[in-house]
């Protein structure tokens, strides 16, 4: 099979890059010529960009995502691949197969290693560094990514290494709780601390619980400080939900 002209393909990627910025009847006028022009040469709009439909009339372009042309381009050469990736990494509202298949070409350590140094300057926690994100980011699996309910890759990556940072630059701390309520507040107030999730166990033999939370010394400092503060407060919190319920289960019909 004789290949297309490249001076052919060149003159139709004009017209349709002509036919996709103009109006009224200048959009028809180019729309004509791209056809004939495709007509003569025995090509298709798919022989001008990876993605589009193999027919010759542009309006048919229409109707495609921006994810459906980016996605067949991860089939073209790197340099077109390399385009789509970028943009790819940012597009909403991909499908869970569409992340699957982007994510088997890019990689994500990196993406997560060239943007780590903007994410610590959009964020507030002064115990992460560029460098704990980047470290985070080699631990994430492409299905980590991929099923993680971020909008987009980038975001999903970004949330996924930030909590893996934080969890790698916080030591694991054993927090003795009073009773099955302080041990709830407690790693609630951890959690908020440290934006890492804590844990309660218990009880135990001996009726007691605890909570498991990764936090600074900093972070550790706060939390018993501020458990011991509102200790009363967190008791009459209580008492008032428990008014509260009571008013509901007693206004409820038998």
């Amino acid at each position: 099979m004789t290949p297309p002209d490249p001076h052919t393909v060149d003159r139709a990627r004009k017209l349709l890059s002509l036919w996709r910025g103009a109006v009224g009847g200048e959009k028809s006028k180019a729309r004509g010529a791209l056809m004939r022009v495709l007509e003569g040469a025995g090509l298709t709009l798919r022989d001008l960009e990876p993605g589009l439909p193999p027919g010759r009339d542009p309006e048919d372009t229409l109707t495609l995502r921006e994810a459906d042309t980016l996605l067949a381009a991860l089939d073209a050469d790197s340099t077109a691949r390399d385009a789509a990736l970028t943009r790819l990494a940012d597009l909403p509202d991909l499908s869970v197969t569409e992340r699957e298949r982007t994510l088997r070409f890019l990689d994500v350590s990196r993406l997560v290693a060239s943007r780590a140094e903007g994410w610590v300057q959009a964020q507030s926690d002064a115990e992460l560094t560029a460098e704990a994100i980047a470290q985070a980011g080699r631990s994430l699996s492409e299905s980590d990514v991929a099923r993680h309910p971020g909008a987009t890759l980038a975001d999903s990556a970004r949330d996924l290494s930030l909590l893996r940072a934080a969890l790698l630059t916080r030591p694991e701390r054993i927090l003795k709780a009073a009773g099955e309520y302080e041990a709830a507040f407690l790693a609630s107030l951890c959690a908020a601390l440290s934006r890492v999730p804590a844990s309660v166990s218990g009880p135990d033999a001996q009726g007691q619980y605890q909570v498991t939370a990764h936090l600074s010394v900093n972070e550790l400092s706060q939390a018993r400080a501020r458990l011991s503060r509102e200790a009363a407060g967190l008791r009459r919190e209580l008492l008032r939900a428990a008014r509260l319920y009571g008013r509901e289960v007693g206004e409820q019909p038998l």
